[in-house]
């Protein structure tokens, strides 16, 4: 089994306790007078107690009743202490958004701070200067410190690693104003910049835009380095553990300083029982993980987690007590003991379960999966991957926030859940194709979900659909490690099947994205191009073609490694296919059971830049964009075909757009200004003439307008792909789910201007003769295809329909 680095960060430390031990009369005021309640003096001691002994649920409710009796007495300072004391507790219990919410109420603070980014009402932008302003106002005090430095700690782990870094700098100024020494500052400063090389890293393996990757790794470079010199500093415990734990995680060479740190956390175990039972319990399966990356340490590491198990077994705490079990599973597994382990597992799963830790119970139940499979028993290999995959859906939305290790690891230790299971359905005699189609869906939504960080995506499925109305057949194109699975399922439920090895056609696929974003692809005489579209379609389409009708609609459900590919424009060695059929791009977070716009209703909110505007020298958007003159010409032609209301020029700001949206709710949105999808969502933006709007801004602004009202069509006219990135129609899909349109239109590589509005012209004909989506779509680009002047794909083939057909 392949080695897991499942990684324990400390959710307090020691020194925190000390800190406020030696503060304590700080956070306590003490009353001579004598009130019915208990002395809190004596309630926070208890407290500290409780949770020094692993019971942290017990610790918050003696710290609750401190909390009423200061309130009692309107001591004010006391109840800051209280507050704070609480907040430990529910970091103990993993509760992150209610120890935000404890702390901010301590600090003063508004309850935004700890808004789900997907919630707030403003932009990152906005965020982060109203955060600025807010710190601005704390007062000059050492409880402050101490709260300050828990609330970064806390927006850390909700991935609010921006806003954590923020908090801790400020902490650390009042901190050096008042001559206050507080060493977890530092560590915790250390761990931020820890995450941000967690997220650097992770935007670098997911996006494949050449200039936001090499950008993501020099980040990733300086926050490692940065991280690892501001441990370096600290001596405690926390610190070297996640010392070196961060350097066997980033592939340090460096063997006599991991050997160093090694030996000097075992020589000072003894320590380890001084800690705080929870600390304790943390501490021992920490390193003991680390000691498993190294081969000759595995029986120290195998004691480490018998101790922490029967300290967690001691404490009552059921959450760290499966963590022990599921780390001792990992040990025996390498020591190749696989009954051993799976008894472990299946024991770490149950108690996972008991107690809804479903971000850890997934682990276990992935685990379980691969050693099923591994000794062949692939009935309960099946039942493990459903149950992993069950229990990432429980927490589809909220693992972002409650786990950061998952939040940026999501190509490690999510989407390999899904493939693997995929995987193993379909190499059964009669696979299950319900199943497998299920589980793909699931991970496209995952996928989506991870690249907005926007929380859960309401979704529609396709086999939902396929209850209340009849789909055409659909056609999912899925990449499973070295394979490529082709499955067909036609309007009458049935299935059909083939699959190939990738490397017959990886190189083509790429050799086709790289012609058409080539500036001059439209100069490219058929003979050089067409033999990439003709060998994909034969490859993937001529073996189930048989299975297809003659024409009408077709729907492809694509993997992100296809999205970038114009299926219009493969070949079958006589005509493309947009010959045929009416094609569509499924995306289940936009299926909507709405009833299509009817002619009768056609009335287009038409945003449009044709001239030269200040957001053109944004430093986040290419150089060197042109003005769109044409797109006069195309606004024209709209008007002839829809009743329009405009936003053109400098009246198209970011705020007049939404406003709009919200305030005359129009079935159609036209959207005629430059944008780019991109695999990085900061590189995903439509240019308003103010700014650009990238996708979380999209989502923030239509949120702060409350808008209920369903967009039936959004076009985006003036639109491209990244070059060089692989993964960037992954954008196209995110704003899509943002705008929440029911189908949007988009474009590939940005197409001449002349033919676009040419194009456009036909689109909207289509729709007042009451053509359906896809079919007003085709017509279109045929009327391209048939004019000499177009006939080329670089003019038609751009343009995809995503989401609903009709």
């Amino acid at each position: 089994m392949a080695r897991k680095r499942n990684l324990f960060f400390f959710r307090l430390s020691t020194l925190k306790y000390l800190f406020f031990g030696i503060f304590l009369s700080l956070l306590i005021f003490f009353c001579q007078t004598k009130v019915v309640a208990q002395n809190p003096t004596q309630l926070n001691q208890k407290g500290f107690l409780q949770l020094h002994q692993g019971q942290a649920s017990a610790a918050l409710q003696t710290w609750q009743s401190a909390y009423l009796v200061y309130q009692k007495l309107n001591n004010t300072e006391g109840m800051t202490g209280s507050l704070i004391n609480q907040s430990l507790a529910l970091q103990a219990n993993a509760s992150y958004p209610r120890a935000c919410k404890t702390l901010i109420q301590a600090l003063e603070m508004a309850d935004w701070v700890c808004r789900p980014v997907q919630l707030q009402r403003f932009s990152q932008t906005e965020y982060q200067e109203r955060l600025n302003q807010a710190l601005e106002n704390q007062p000059m005090q050492k409880v402050r410190v101490i709260g300050l430095r828990n609330l970064g700690d806390v927006l850390r782990q909700l991935g609010k690693v921006d806003a954590s870094s923020l908090v801790l700098h400020k902490a650390g100024e009042i901190a050096q104003n008042i001559g206050l020494e507080e060493p977890n500052l530092l560590l915790s400063l250390a761990n931020t910049e820890r995450s941000f090389y967690e997220q650097a890293k992770s935007k670098y393996e997911l996006t494949d835009e050449p200039l936001a990757k090499q950008k993501a790794l020099n980040t990733a470079q300086d926050k490692l380095l940065a991280s690892l010199e501001l441990y370096q500093k600290i001596n405690s415990i926390p610190a070297k553990l996640n010392q070196l734990n961060l350097l066997l995680k980033s592939g340090n060479t460096n063997t006599h300083l991991i050997h160093s740190l090694v030996q000097e956390l075992l020589a000072k175990e003894i320590q380890f029982s001084e800690l705080p039972a929870i600390e304790s319990i943390y501490a021992r399966l920490h390193l003991a993980q680390c000691l498993i990356e190294i081969n000759d340490k595995l029986p120290t590491a195998l004691v480490l987690s018998q101790k922490a198990l029967s300290l967690a077994e001691k404490s009552g705490n059921q959450r760290a007590e499966s963590l022990a079990l599921g780390t001792l599973a990992n040990i025996y597994s390498h020591f190749g003991q696989e009954p051993q382990s799976l008894k472990y597992l299946q024991q770490a799963m149950g108690l996972a379960q008991s107690v809804q830790a479903w971000d850890i119970a997934y682990k276990w139940q992935w685990q379980l999966g691969q050693l099923y499979k591994k000794s062949n028993n692939i009935q309960n290999a099946i039942k493990a991957y459903a149950a992993a995959v069950h229990s990432l859906d429980q927490v589809r939305g909220s693992i972002l926030s409650i786990n950061p290790e998952i939040q940026f690891a999501f190509k490690d230790k999510v989407e390999p859940v899904y493939q693997e299971y995929m995987e193993l359905l379909l190499s059964q005699d009669k696979p299950n194709f319900r199943q497998v189609i299920k589980i793909q869906e699931q991970l496209k939504l995952a996928e989506l979900e991870n690249f907005l960080q926007c929380g859960k995506i309401p979704a529609l499925s396709l086999l939902d659909v396929e209850k209340i109305t009849k789909l055409p057949h659909l056609v999912y194109l899925i990449k499973l490690n070295n394979r490529i699975e082709v499955i067909v399922r036609n309007p009458q439920g049935e299935f059909y099947y083939h699959n190939l090895e990738l490397e017959l056609v990886d190189n083509t696929i790429d050799e086709l994205i790289d012609f058409t974003q080539n500036q001059r692809f439209n100069y490219f005489a058929e003979p050089n191009f067409l033999f990439a579209p003709q060998t994909i379609y034969k490859l993937l389409l001529a073996p189930i073609r048989q299975y297809l009708p003659e024409k009408g609609n077709l729907i492809f459900v694509l993997d992100t490694y296809f999205q970038n590919l114009p299926m219009s424009m493969l070949h079958d060695g006589e005509k493309y296919l947009v010959d045929s059929y009416n094609i569509s791009v499924a995306s289940s977070s936009q299926f909507s059971l709405n009833q299509p716009t009817t002619p009768g209703q056609l009335k287009a909110l038409v945003a449009a830049i044709y001239e030269e505007s200040p957001s053109f020298q944004d430093s986040s958007v290419p150089q060197n964009l042109n003005p769109l003159p044409e797109v006069e010409a195309e606004i024209k032609n709209i008007r002839k075909n829809v009743s329009t209301s405009e936003l053109l020029n400098n009246q198209f700001t970011s705020d007049r757009f939404v406003q709009k949206i919200g305030n005359e709710p129009l079935p159609l949105v036209h959207v005629s200004t430059h944008a780019q999808f991109s695999s990085d969502p900061d590189q995903t933006f439509v240019l308003a003439w103010d700014r650009p709007m990238n996708v979380k801004d999209l989502n923030t602004l239509l949120k702060r307008q409350n808008n209920q009202s369903m967009i039936d069509l959004l076009v985006l006219s003036a639109c491209q792909t990244a070059k060089g990135d692989r993964r960037s129609a992954l954008g196209i899909a995110g704003l899509a789910a943002q705008s929440g349109a029911r189908s949007t239109i988009a474009t590939l590589w940005l197409v001449n201007s002349d033919a676009t509005a040419q194009l456009i012209s036909k689109f909207y004909e289509g729709l007042k003769d009451g053509l359906p989506k896809a079919e007003a779509l085709r017509q279109a680009q045929l009327s391209l295809l048939s004019n000499p002047k177009y006939t080329h794909p670089y003019y038609w083939a751009a343009f995809v329909l995503v989401g609903a057909w009709e």
